[in-house]
């Protein structure tokens, strides 16, 4: 990566790699050893902090957009746990979709944006990182796979309506949802496989 904490070091080891094939006949034969061997004690930190900076960063760029109160966000979308859609409260403008999209993770309560929560996703090229799920009044809500920590049947505690089958819990935020287990597990092992064949 150019400009990188790491490039001095990536400097020292093809340097060393360089001096070994040029002075390869007059040296000892364990000298080429040490001198690699030294090379990558001082360039392997340095790259597995490069790694894992880039993790940490995500691969996506920031990303912009427009709340319903005007507010306009610059964000990590690689934060979204969830967006789900909900009706508009009557007498409001009807906007660009048939609701309101909410989005999780960006802070501590939804994000409300005039966007269709689809579009949202793939704008963003996040569509391919989240399941498509429906709450229990037949709203859909997309949850981003990794961040699901566990899912489970619903049991008679939960008191909620009679429609839900799941409770998963993503990014700290239990839900219910209308797909039973089986249903979640599927579609969160296709969605893996999906990304890993890439």
């Amino acid at each position: 990566m150019a400009g990188s904490a790491a490039e001095p070091q990536l400097t020292s080891v093809r340097a060393a790699v360089a001096s070994i094939v040029a002075h390869r006949d007059r040296m000892n034969p364990a000298k080429p050893f040490f001198l690699l061997f030294g090379s990558l004690l001082i360039a392997g930190p340095c790259l597995a902090v490069e790694d894992l900076n880039q993790v940490e960063l995500g691969i996506h760029e920031l990303a912009e957009m427009k709340t319903l109160k005007g507010v306009n966000l610059v964000f990590d979308p690689t934060k979204i746990s969830m967006v789900f859609t909900l009706p508009r409260s009557p007498g409001s403008s009807p906007g660009s979709g048939g609701g309101i999209t909410n989005v999780i993770g960006l802070a501590g309560g939804p994000q409300e944006v005039d966007e269709p929560a689809l579009s949202f996703l793939q704008r963003l090229s996040l569509s391919s990182y989240f399941i498509p799920l429906t709450l229990p009044d037949g709203n859909p809500i997309w949850v981003k796979a990794s961040a699901v920590s566990f899912f489970r049947a619903v049991e008679p505690w939960d008191h909620t309506r009679s429609e839900a089958k799941s409770a998963v819990n993503a990014g700290g935020r239990p839900i219910f949802v209308k797909q039973d287990v089986t249903a979640i597990k599927d579609a969160i092992s296709a969605l893996r496989r999906q990304n890993k064949s890439r």
